[in-house]
């Protein structure tokens, strides 16, 4: 009896120094004077969602998917962009805690002017010797960035968890960090449609629907070498073979020019009805399919007449904006862009434009 007694005074002093090893560890005891890197996610090569908001209830989550970064886990997030952000995420260093006398200034200032940001990993619960324990996807830190100093080289912040608020920075960069931590989602939109380069590209479908009879199909057939098909799927043997190539080189960067967040629902749905010109599907070497799908955008309403929503059909003599025309990519009719014609305008070109002129 002495001895069972023995041995579970012994594990429980264990448990309890084990606990203690990993509260230390994570700053949670024994820590009386924050660390510099307290605000920093090292590991951001493991962050798989970051949730940015304002005040005001506008707000962005960006989410990690195997083919890179999301908004809103629906549109693609700018690559360049999210990059910069995970870099400030894993360099924002602490460095001075806001003077006592301050604070309640601070803290009122930050009340209606800060950022928050959630920052999820998939993280253990512990490490105990190494070894993770109850891992799953965690909010692993929690802050909100506030307005930039006086100096305008760092910025006012406080981390959850933390009672006073501080002044952080990266070390060595010279300008403040809010910029980074944009809450609005259309600020995170990657604006490219087609980014093949022309010796990937597969095949490329063209369907014009105001004209039929001027839709075609490219198929490759070598290094560089591309069969022409009109719509009655006929080989064309003879075509201007600089114009196509010059055509589909120009899928190496194609892009849009406005992300359509602020359309009614009615408007949309009709253009969507009524104003489907044409459709691009660009498939490459390995398969994968992007798809074009276009629309006329009418004069003089910027978006749509308000005479087409209930169900009129466009009149004939209603003219179109020649500049922009919006468009659907992948099928994804939430998310409605706008397209200036001059930046597509050999993807805008009949099959007649490519067939060779016949002297007279």
């Amino acid at each position: 009896m002495k001895k069972k007694t023995i041995y579970i005074i012994l594990a429980a002093v264990l448990v309890v120094g084990c606990l203690f090893l990993i509260l230390a560890k994570t700053g949670k005891i024994g820590n009386s004077q924050p660390t510099s890197d307290i605000f920093a996610v090292k590991d951001t090569n493991n962050i798989t969602k970051i949730f940015i908001a304002d005040m005001n209830g506008e707000q962005t989550l960006l989410v990690r998917h195997d083919d890179g970064w999301y908004v809103q886990d629906s549109v693609k997030a700018m690559p360049q962009k999210v990059n910069e952000l995970l870099s400030v995420i894993h360099n924002v260093a602490l460095e001075q805690t806001v003077a006592k006398t301050a604070q309640s200034n601070i803290n009122k200032m930050m009340s209606v002017n800060a950022v928050k940001v959630e920052i999820y990993q998939n993280a253990p619960k512990f490490k105990l010797f190494g070894i993770p324990f109850f891992t799953k996807e965690r909010n692993v830190k929690t802050y909100y960035m506030g307005p930039a100093t006086m100096t305008n080289v760092s910025n006012y912040a406080i981390l959850d968890g933390f009672d006073e608020p501080c002044i952080v920075h990266i070390p060595g960069f010279r300008g403040f960090l809010t910029p980074y931590y944009a809450f609005r989602p259309v600020e995170w939109y990657n604006c490219d449609l087609f980014s093949t380069k022309i010796t990937r590209i597969q095949s490329l479908m063209v369907q014009d629907f105001e004209n039929p009879e001027e839709s075609y199909y490219v198929e490759k057939s070598g290094t560089r070498f591309f069969s022409l098909y009109n719509v009655h799927n006929e080989l064309i043997p003879d075509y201007d073979t600089v114009k196509l190539l010059d055509m589909l080189a120009e899928y190496r960067d194609k892009n849009y020019e406005y992300f359509i967040s602020d359309m009614a629902q009615g408007k949309k749905d009709s253009i969507l009805r009524y104003n489907h010109f044409k459709t691009l599907t660009l498939t490459d070497v390995d398969g994968n399919k992007t798809t074009l799908d276009m629309y006329r955008k009418l004069e003089p309403d910027p978006y749509y007449l308000d005479a087409i929503v209930g169900g009129m059909e466009r009149a004939e003599d209603e003219p179109y904006n020649r500049d922009k025309f919006y468009a659907v990519l992948n099928g994804n009719t939430k998310n409605l862009v706008q397209c200036q014609y001059f930046h597509f305008d050999r993807q805008n070109q009949p099959l007649s434009y490519f067939l060779k002129q016949k002297s007279k």
